[in-house]
């Protein structure tokens, strides 16, 4: 089904997102009908199945006139992501690919070889291994705990940590470009949190064999939609360490690239064009203490996921997310650089660790 902007989806669309703007902005092009669930801030409706249902019915939200946009904040709610995959129709991929991908150490074995592999795991504490809580997201549940029946352990990989962003069509990946990512700096509660992502020019000797390996990873798995993968490099191997086969947060990069992002991932377009050769990046700017929001804040510019003036933000709560264009890489860096060092003398928030060559 082709879309113009003058020929709107019929369908009435239910989108399921922490930090809903960015999608929720490019989805009111595609449908008049678009409503959402953001679990960061409405984390009761998605506590447990009933909670959901009673607010599809509160809002009249049925399955024979809605499908399902899914990003992010259904981490570890199996039943949840059961229950919306067989009553709803879901763009992108179904709940239950996500949730087979959300572990790696359960992604077929076979796949991987001497270049494309994944950290050792371990049951047991190891000084030499990170502690991940099972269904972890974003950096939190990331670090160094030793006592807890919800953690394992997973090898430390030094090094920068890299995504991929591509669009698959029929088990076809469209390489969007590689980024890469960023976390808090300083923060001894969550030292993983993420904050963010730039494009890069990737010009390693490795990449060649990593995208013919993503593209047997696609038809293996049958995707679709958008789809990233985190991962790292060391002594020149390709160490995977999260597939998001969902719309994600290096999706604010390529909305601002490619004309028509979003209604490829959710296959009402065929025909994906560049409207930018610039590159991008986002930051996501956490309270370093619990804080009330100024008015100065409408000085930061170029924003999203804004709070209001006088809202309350908890501590280690994301407060907003700063958006960087530049016409080169080294540039780009600079610029980051700049744009969170002015908004720490305007907002009481943590700095990013930018390790960048």
């Amino acid at each position: 089904m082709h879309l113009s902007l003058h020929n709107k989806a019929s369908n009435r669309l239910l989108l399921i997102a922490n930090g809903h703007e960015v999608y929720f902005h490019d989805l009111l092009k595609l449908s008049d009908d678009v409503d959402y669930i953001d679990p960061y801030f409405d984390n009761q409706l998605c506590v447990s199945t009933k909670s959901l249902k009673a607010f599809l019915e509160k809002n009249n939200i049925h399955s024979n006139n809605t499908k399902i946009v899914y990003a992010s904040g259904l981490e570890g709610k199996e039943c949840i992501q059961k229950y919306l995959d067989n009553n709803f129709g879901i763009l992108g991929n179904p709940l239950f690919k996500f949730h087979k991908l959300s572990d790696i150490y359960k992604i077929d074995r076979t796949l991987f070889n001497q270049q494309v592999t994944i950290p050792k795991y371990d049951k047991n504490y190891n000084y030499k291994y990170l502690s991940k809580t099972f269904n972890s997201s974003g950096g939190i549940g990331v670090g160094n705990c030793i006592f807890s029946h919800n953690n394992y352990f997973q090898e430390f990989i030094p090094g920068k940590t890299y995504s991929l962003s591509m669009l698959v069509n029929e088990s076809k990946p469209k390489i969007l470009g590689f980024n890469q990512l960023f976390t808090v700096k300083d923060n001894n509660k969550f030292p993983y949190l993420n904050a963010g992502a730039m494009m890069i020019d990737f010009d390693y000797k490795i990449r060649e064999n990593f995208e013919d390996w993503v593209r047997q990873f696609c038809k293996h798995y049958k995707l679709s939609g958008y789809t990233s993968i985190d991962f790292k490099i060391f002594k020149n191997k390709i160490f995977i360490l999260d597939i998001n086969p969902r719309l994600s947060g290096t999706y604010r990069l390529y909305r601002r690239k490619y004309h028509n992002l979003m209604s490829n991932h959710l296959a009402y377009e065929d025909k994906l064009s560049k409207m930018s050769d610039d590159y991008f990046a986002y930051i996501t700017l956490y309270a370093k203490n619990d804080i009330v929001i100024g008015k100065k804040i409408k000085t930061i510019p170029d924003i999203s996921d804004s709070p209001k003036i006088d809202e309350f933000i908890k501590k280690n709560s994301p407060i907003l997310t700063l958006n960087i264009e530049a016409s080169n890489q080294r540039a780009l860096y600079n610029e980051i650089n700049h744009r969170i060092m002015c908004a720490m003398k305007i907002i009481d928030c943590y700095n990013t660790q930018l390790e960048h060559e």
